[in-house]
């Protein structure tokens, strides 16, 4: 019996995965979504697709409030589906209006992904020009203050998860093998 058949027979509500920029929720939703043959859809790829514009080019245009919002209804609109699907939020979206709640209220397969601090910024360092939140940022020791400053002001949100996965150095196979387990 396939993944999909068992996942799709208990359920037509989403496997949403959220974390800090760098977590690997992109990653590992893309392994998880074809192991369970279903739809994949990265929160930021999709505000791409829909408004045309990058994640740095959209909060260039509309500021980070404004990016928040459009955020939000996109996030609104995928949870709205009736289709099971794998979604990977953006860094700051459970963080924001009544994001978490919305999340939660669709579905109990609600996954943070949680590595070290070090491991964020090791990550993120080299990537930091793409990534218009910590692209000011002109050292590691400035990124890691920085990364831990906002996982202290985010971790209540993101510890709503159902499922928290405090991870070492667990490869992303490793972390889909235990969401497909917590998923039943």
């Amino acid at each position: 019996m396939s993944y999909k058949l068992n996942y799709s027979e208990k359920s037509n509500q989403p496997i949403i995965l959220l974390g800090y920029m760098g977590s690997g929720k992109t990653t590992v939703g893309r392994l998880l979504a074809q192991k369970l043959a279903l739809p994949f859809v990265d929160l930021d790829d999709y505000l791409k697709e829909i408004h045309d514009r990058s994640v740095p080019n959209l909060f260039d245009d509309h500021g980070e409030i404004g990016f928040r919002k459009l955020e939000q209804t996109a996030l609104d609109d995928l949870l709205s589906s009736t289709h099971a699907s794998v979604i990977s939020l953006g860094g700051g979206t459970p963080c924001y209006a009544d994001n978490m709640h919305s999340v939660i209220q669709s579905t109990p397969h609600t996954f943070y992904i949680s590595p070290s601090i070090s491991t964020l910024c090791h990550r993120l360092y080299s990537a930091k020009d793409h990534r218009p939140m910590i692209s000011h940022l002109t050292s590691e020791d400035e990124l890691q203050e920085f990364i831990a400053k906002h996982i202290f002001e985010r971790k209540h949100f993101y510890e709503q998860a159902n499922h928290l996965l405090y991870i070492q150095d667990e490869t992303p196979q490793e972390l889909v093998d235990q969401i497909i387990k917590k998923l039943g």
